[in-house]
Order: C-alpha cells, then structure tokens, then sequence
C-alpha cells in the first residue's frame, strides 16, 4: 500500500505542514478519542458506574481500573513488534474496533465481572493502537523532531479529549443513562477507527534489502 512520511531530521514541524497527511489527522483524532476513553471517562466514570450502575463497593472501582491496566500491559508488550513487522494499520484497527466495542458492552453489564471483563478487553485494545499511534507520529514527523505546532497539537489532542469526556459523558450519565453515555464513549473511538481506515501506511519498509528505509513522500488529500 502507499507509505507516507515527511523527512526525519531535528527541526520543529509545523501543524500547517503535517496537517497534508491524512495519517498525522488520524493520529490527531484518536489521540482525542483516548484522552476521551482512557484518561477521562475512565478515571472519572468508570468509577461512578460501580458505584451507582451497578450498585457495587467503591473498592471495586480499583479493580476495575486494574483489569484495564492489566489488559493495557498485556498487549503493549507485543503492540510495537506487530506493528513494525505487519503495518502501524494492522495494529491500530483493531486497535480501535476493540475499545469501541467494549467500551459500549461495558454500559450494558450489570454484574461487577462482567465489567471487569470489558475493562481488561478495552485495557488490550488501547495497549494496542495508543503506542502504535506514537510510532505513526515519528514516522510522520521525523525520529529527530524537536517541538514545532505538529507536535504540541498531538498532545493538546488528548488533553482536550481527558478534559471535554468527563464533563459530557458525565452529563449524559446524569441525565440520560450509563448505557448511552459508554456508547457514546464507543462512537468517539468508532470516529477515529474511521479516520484510520483512509490514512495510508507509514511504517518503515524493506528497500533494497535493507531494514530500516523509509519512503519518504508526504502524503496529500486524495
């Protein structure tokens, strides 16, 4: 498939200029779309649900964050092997596909191990496209990069997700239910899995023979 890259080196690159890879605008959207999921419907929700969904201890709640760090670990271990042998693509789909359909079985569970479940599962799938995605980000921009906008906007992408989750999903949780505020939680995700279904392969590639080479040629709006 087509591979894309802009060329690595130490200088700071612009948002303008990453903005032209529709890889680099992925990365931008399911880096908010875990901000949203991981670090803020997670941390701030989740915890709610045992409690007041479920009707379960509070001490509970750490159980469930636990299974989804133990799934987080499980699969980082293999994510940056897979990804560099079979394609960044390969890894963050199902990546992605993983934690949208768990997160959303999650607000139909009713028992504490079912929830315990879905959370290890949602756990293996961010552990899978989350490090894959910063892997796209270096190929996109440079091993070597330093600052620049492109890169202040990737991480100003998760903090807004980290920010604006809890605070909607929160309000439909109160207003509306548990079941449809993780299922909008799983759409969120859903929206990035298909920004990725259009974003090209930027892995490094075999040329020559040799491991390591990288096409180069920055990708533009088809």
């Amino acid at each position: 498939g087509e591979r894309s890259g802009t060329p690595a080196g130490g200088d700071a690159v612009a948002l303008a200029t990453a903005w032209r890879n529709r890889a680099y605008r992925a990365v931008l959207v399911s880096n908010f779309a875990n901000g949203w999921a991981s670090f803020g419907v997670r941390v701030a929700v989740v915890p709610l649900f045992v409690v007041d969904g479920l009707g379960e201890d509070a001490a509970l709640a750490g159980v469930v964050l636990a299974a989804y760090a133990a799934g987080n670990v499980v699969a980082i271990m293999s994510a940056g092997r897979l990804s560099d042998s079979h394609g960044r693509r390969t890894v963050i789909l199902p990546g992605l596909a993983v934690v949208s359909v768990a997160t959303a079985v999650m607000g139909f569970t009713s028992s504490i191990v079912a929830t315990v479940i879905a959370s290890a599962v949602a756990g293996l799938g961010s552990g899978l496209f989350v490090p894959t995605q910063q892997a796209t980000l270096a190929d996109v921009l440079g091993n070597r990069v330093r600052g620049g906008s492109a890169l202040a906007a990737f991480s100003m992408a998760s903090d807004l997700g980290a920010v604006s989750g809890p605070v909607v999903v929160g309000f439909i949780a109160s207003t509306v239910g548990f079941t449809t505020a993780f299922v909008v939680t799983g759409a969120v995700t859903t929206m990035a899995l298909l920004m990725w279904l259009f974003a090209p392969e930027t892995a490094p590639v075999r040329i020559a023979g040799k491991t390591g080479a990288r096409t180069r040629i920055p990708d533009t709006d088809r």
